[in-house]
């Protein structure tokens, strides 16, 4: 194909989303190919991950900068013809073509003439797509023109494909340029999908469809496709949701054939094993010509070879790759594979890993191994995260007759990460009562007590059984008390009895510990309830050894779950926003459902606290619609609510009001979020007396029960919608309790307000600021202009809206009342607001103007204006007042 136009049409919607994220690659290029040394650029990697997008992208940008693009496709089907990749440049020149085809001088005068005739006298570039498919005279002609500076070369490379030699000779560091085109991030794989389906795409949703399609954009947007075609990509609570595996369309599959088709039959049987055992040692790939098979499937990209603790393993590029391979193989080519390779594993056993390997392919080929080794199998999985494997054996030891209950703790506890919740609280009953008919130990006992606990409290209105079960369990588990008390107090604290599980955890504070196992355990219930009671620094040592436990092998996304917990309740947005998204990661790469929804839910609860209201109604809609599909059910209460305090900062009233319409209010725990949206809409809509009545009770409760972290967080809201004198008190008394910065910011800002000062106010919303908080500090601010403006003092107050205003713009999507009314107050528009900052800093016209891309004249138009509203009279008093 030649197109010789300028400015080259769209290349359709595809393009466009294989190239997020690389607006600057395509500006790096672009600059690359405009500066006068360098010649070509070539773009490498693996089929369907953008080159062809990318440079057509790249062409596009240059057209816009009156360059002319002529585009030749190469053919593998005409790479044996001499100049058959350039015969579209000399279409309708036949007779001329043969004159000169035979002269290398002469060629290249009439190629020259050509491209000039199609593109006029201006810059050139030349795009050849898949250059290593040209044959050698074409790309030797291509060479010339390049190297003669009749066009510059922006070609693409297929991943492992070879650069002509006629290219290579020619270049050097200065006149030729490599761009290796990596897969898409997790990030643009979700736009990418979120284009694709017209809306938000739950994170754990993204990073599985991600997983599977390894980045590649063409093999994404199929497996979204044939996901929403077969019904595993669904919309729950608003979100969409990948409920079951991502299978790709007819499209993917043929063009996954195409990739296979053309293996010698040594590579087919490597990729046959792979895709039947998933990932091998490359010591255990014993058959003749492995070794080369190997090189050739991974320069094709079809394999991927690592190191894996001193030990090189292959595995295939993509999953796609893995199960189409596999639906290709009858049922006897499965099960040889596996009981080979079980057996050239077994001569190569080395620890318990290997035997795992060995139990799973026997198992596979049905061939069981002892109950066991299948137990034992068992729990490796768990404590790796493989919960589906885990399942697997643990099935398979129960059906090949293993005494006890182990595997059906180890069963009920895969099922319920994995979102099966009635399945897990069968199995984890069956293993209640398997372990009395066959008791192992006390131990065993107490981990299915407690398993059995949390899938009751993972119920709504399960938690007063799953309390009954831990109590009554540690009167008939002496040894074990401890432990189970201890599970008893986080229960406790998830349902907003902090008090409750304080006087659990307390008696154990300051008592040495037999072991470091016991130490992380205590740490682990302590954390949040000391917070929660405002004690900062009793809270942070325990969060400090849960942080040092987590390289020791201890439940990552767990413990990162129990500090971001922690940390929010002690008042550092910012540090609860990074732990909470550390446990949000550790739960998708191990598909634990229970982890994921309580770290979707808790990032939402960082980023409400750090003022960044649109972000938090995102991650709070995954935790609302994620719990509908898998669970927990219990979740769903609180994280509504969550939803709907949300909404209320964004100003979003009837969406909320709709949410908190469909809750049952029976339910006696996660009442929080729902009383505070409640309290904050009639606030909003004028009722600020019910408001202060609904909020004050609400506190009381809190305040009795010991949870005065949320006492104190519903009496920041009485304070703000007007009840400060009321509050005030209230706070100062909670803050003087412990040493909590939080406790006392929230007690320094009802003051405040209480004696309505400017400046009082003013203080108060640095004391936000410094923990992180900008939404409440352009609040406190906005106050304190209204403060300052009913004392008289109107170039204060305006400096104040202006402070408030300014500020409100970080926290993307907050729309409160408070927040309305500074910019109704704010005279300047956002322009003036803008200048008026850089003159504060120091600037001179010129230099703003010059920052800004506008005119002196214009700079100074604004000033004087702003000067005007401002009733001052120049910069002086502009840098006084600190406007």
């Amino acid at each position: 194909m030649v197109d010789g136009r300028h400015g080259a049409g769209c290349g359709g919607m595809m393009e466009g989303l294989q190239l997020r994220g690389r607006d600057a690659l395509v500006d790096s290029v672009v600059a690359a190919l405009t500066a006068t040394g360098l010649r070509a650029v070539t773009v490498h990697g693996p089929s369907g991950v953008g080159k062809t997008s990318l440079a057509a992208e790249i062409a596009r940008a240059l057209d816009g900068q009156a360059w002319s693009t002529v585009r030749l496709a190469a053919r593998s089907s005409l790479s044996s013809l001499p100049l058959g990749g350039l015969a579209p440049l000399f279409a309708g020149q036949n007779a001329n073509f043969l004159a000169v085809s035979g002269d290398p001088i002469a060629l290249l005068n009439f190629a020259t003439a050509r491209l000039r005739s199609l593109a006029g006298s201006g810059r050139i570039l030349l795009v050849i797509d898949d250059i290593s498919s040209m044959d050698a005279l074409s790309v030797s002609v291509v060479s010339q023109l390049v190297d003669s500076g009749v066009a510059k070369l922006l070609a693409t490379v297929g991943d492992g494909a070879p650069v002509p030699d006629a290219l290579l000779q020619m270049w050097s560091q200065d006149t030729a340029r490599r761009v290796d085109l990596a897969p898409l991030s997790a990030d643009d794989c979700g736009t990418v999908i979120s284009d694709l389906v017209g809306g938000p795409v739950a994170r754990r949703s993204v990073e599985s469809l991600a997983r599977a399609a390894g980045g590649n954009p063409l093999v994404l947007r199929e497996l979204t496709r044939g996901a929403i075609a077969a019904s595993s990509l669904v919309v729950v609570g608003g979100v969409w949701q990948l409920l079951g595996e991502a299978v790709g369309t007819d499209a993917l599959q043929q063009l996954i054939g195409q990739r296979l088709a053309g293996l010698t039959a040594v590579q087919r049987d490597v990729v046959e094993r792979l895709a039947v055992c998933v990932v091998l040692p490359v010591s255990e790939l014993t058959m003749p010509g492995a070794r080369d098979a190997l090189r050739g499937l991974e320069a094709d990209g079809l394999i991927v070879v690592r190191d894996e603790r001193g030990v090189l393993v292959a595995a295939l590029a993509l999953p796609q790759y893995e199960l189409l391979t596999k639906a290709s193989l009858s049922l006897l080519r499965v099960e040889d594979i596996l009981l080979e390779q079980a057996d050239i594993a077994e001569l190569a056993s080395h620890g318990p890993e290997d035997a795992l390997r060995v139990a799973v392919w026997r198992l596979g080929a049905g061939h069981p191994s002892q109950p066991e080794l299948l137990a034992d199998g068992a729990r490796l999985a768990q404590l790796t995260h493989d919960h589906a494997q885990a399942a697997t054996l643990s099935r398979a030891a129960i059906s090949a007759g293993y005494a006890g209950a182990a595997p059906y703790l180890i069963l009920a506890d895969a099922q319920r990460r994995m979102g099966q919740a009635e399945q897990a609280f069968s199995t984890a009953e069956r293993a209640a009562v398997v372990d009395a008919e066959t008791p192992a130990s006390e131990l065993l006992t107490a981990q299915i007590v407690m398993t059995r606990a949390l899938i009751r409290h993972d119920r709504p209105g399960g938690t007063d059984e799953a309390m009954s079960l831990l109590q009554q369990a540690e009167s008939q588990l002496p040894a074990f008390a401890d432990m189970l008390a201890l599970r008893r107090a986080m229960i406790l604290f998830t349902i907003e009895r902090a008090g409750d599980a304080l006087s659990i955890v307390e008696p154990y504070l300051g008592v040495p510990a037999h072991d470091p196992a016991q130490r992380v355990q205590l740490a682990m219930a302590a954390a949040m309830p000391l917070a929660a009671v405002g004690r900062l620094t009793d809270a942070q040592r325990e969060v400090d050894a849960i942080l040092a436990a987590i390289p020791s092998g201890l439940d990552r996304a767990f413990a990162l779950f129990t500090a971001a917990s922690a940390t929010i309740v002690a008042g550092s947005g910012t540090l609860a926003h990074e732990y909470a998204i550390g446990a949000l990661y550790e739960s998708i790469q191990h598909d634990d459902e229970i982890s994921t929804r309580y770290a979707e839910l808790l990032l939402g609860h960082a980023l409400l606290e750090l003022g960044q209201i649109d972000s938090a109604i995102r991650w709070i809609s995954d935790a609302v619609g994620g719990a509908e599909a898998l669970g927990p059910r219990n979740l769903l209460r609180v994280s509504r609510g969550s939803l709907a305090v949300a909404l209320v900062y964004a100003g979003r009233l009837d969406e909320a009001e709709s949410i908190l319409d469909a809750l049952v209010d029976s339910s006696s725990e996660g009442n929080l979020h729902s009383g505070v949206a409640r309290g904050l809409i009639l606030a909003a809509r004028g009722d600020e007396k019910s408001a202060i009545r609904s909020l004050s009770r609400l506190a009381d409760h809190y305040e009795s029960s010991g949870t005065l972290y949320l006492a104190s967080a519903v009496l920041h809201h009485v304070a703000r919608i007007g009840g400060a004198d009321a509050a005030a008190p209230r706070l100062e008394a909670l803050a003087a309790r412990g040493d909590s910065t939080l406790f006392h910011t929230r007690a320094r800002y009802a003051r405040a307000l209480s004696q309505n000062s400017s400046d009082a106010l003013a203080e108060a919303a640095e004391g936000w600021l410094r923990i992180g908080a900008e939404l409440f500090a352009a609040e406190a601010f906005a106050q304190a202009g209204a403060a300052a403006r009913a004392a008289g003092n109107n170039q204060a107050a305006l400096a104040l809206f202006h402070r408030s205003t300014a500020m409100a713009e970080n926290c993307v999507g907050a729309n409160t009342p408070i927040l309305q009314r500074a910019n109704v107050e704010d005279v300047l528009t956002k322009r003036e607001r803008e200048i008026v900052g850089l003159a504060t800093e120091g600037l001179t016209s010129q230099e703003i103007a010059t920052a800004l891309f506008l005119s002196a004249r214009t700079v100074d138009n604004h000033l004087q204006s702003s000067y005007g509203k401002l009733g001052i009279s120049g910069r002086r008093e502009l840098r006084k007042q600190g406007a």
